[in-house]
C-alpha cells in the first residue's frame, strides 16, 4: 500500500483528488487526528462549471498542489473536498477518546447525512471573492472554539467497523502525527506514544484494504508537532501502517 509523506494536512488534497478520478468514486476518508480539520471558508476552484465532473477535475488536477498549499490551511482543507463530490463520508478518531466522529456514514451503496456546502461570492476590497461554506440550511453546524463546523454523529469503534465492513466505496487513511503526540501533550512521549498507537491500530485494524494512507508532519505554517521528535513519530506511524497491511 502507497504510503505518503506530506507537511501541512492540506497537501493531501490533490491525493484525494487523484484517487477519486482513478476509481471513479467518492472516498470514504478515515481520519487519524487530535483536530477535526473540519472548519470552512475556503477559496473555490477557479472554475465552478462541471465542478463534479471527471473531465473537469483532471483539468485542474495539475493546479492541485498549488491549491491546496497556498489558498487552503490545515483547518479547512476537508470543506472543498466534500464540496467537489472527492469525499462521501469522513471518520475521524482523535486518539484520545474511545469513540468516532462520523461526518456522514457510508453505508453499503450509499451515503448518509454527509455534510453539505454552498457557494458565497463576498465582497473583499472591493473585489468579489468566490467561497466554500457549509450549507447550514441542510447540515447542522456548531461553533467550537470559535470555529463553524458541522456536527458529527458520534458512533462506537464497533459501529464504524460494521460501516466498513458494508462499505461499498475505497477507503482512505489520514493519518496526523498530533494524534500521536503534540506541542500541548504532557508526559513521557514514548509512554503516550505507545498508548496512542494500540488505539489506532485497533481502529485501522477495521479496514481491510485501504487504497493508501497519507501521513502529515504539521510542521508548517505552525508546528502541532514537536519538531525535535516529528522524525521518530513519523516512522513510528509508518511501522504501524506497515504492520497492520503487511
Amino acid at each position: 500500500m502507497e504510503i505518503v509523506i506530506v507537511d501541512s494536512h492540506s497537501e493531501i488534497l490533490p491525493y484525494w483528488f487523484r484517487e477519486y478520478l482513478k476509481w471513479k468514486s467518492p472516498l470514504v476518508i478515515v481520519r487519524i487526528d487530535k483536530h477535526d480539520d473540519m472548519n470552512h471558508e475556503s477559496p473555490a476552484l477557479p472554475s465552478s462549471e462541471g465542478r463534479q465532473t471527471t473531465e473537469y477535475l483532471s483539468k485542474i488536477l495539475p493546479y492541485l498542489h498549488e491549491y491546496s498549499k497556498n489558498e487552503l490551511n490545515e483547518a479547512n482543507f476537508t470543506c472543498p473536498a466534500f464540496h467537489y463530490g472527492v469525499i462521501g463520508a469522513l471518520y475521524h478518531f482523535n486518539p484520545n477518546g474511545k469513540k468516532i466522529d462520523a461526518y456522514g456514514r457510508a453505508m453499503g451503496a450509499k451515503f448518509v447525512n454527509s455534510p453539505k456546502t454552498k457557494r458565497d461570492f463576498p465582497l473583499v476590497g472591493g473585489r468579489r471573492c468566490n467561497r466554500i461554506l457549509w450549507d447550514d440550511t441542510v447540515t447542522k453546524l456548531r461553533i467550537q472554539n470559535g470555529r463553524i463546523i458541522p456536527c458529527p454523529q458520534t458512533i462506537t469503534i464497533k459501529e464504524f467497523g460494521e460501516d466498513i465492513q458494508r462499505c461499498h466505496y475505497p477507503v482512505a487513511i489520514g493519518f496526523d502525527l498530533d494524534g500521536l503526540y503534540g506541542i500541548e501533550d504532557r508526559g513521557d512521549a514514548e509512554e503516550i506514544v505507545s498508548r496512542k498507537i494500540e488505539k489506532i491500530e485497533h481502529v485501522l485494524q477495521y479496514i481491510p484494504s485501504p487504497i493508501f494512507a497519507c501521513i502529515a508532519r504539521s510542521q508548517t505554517p505552525r508546528a502541532y508537532v514537536p519538531p525535535e521528535i516529528v522524525d521518530k513519530l513519523q516512522e513510528e506511524a509508518k511501522n504501524l501502517i506497515e504492520s497492520v497491511y503487511a
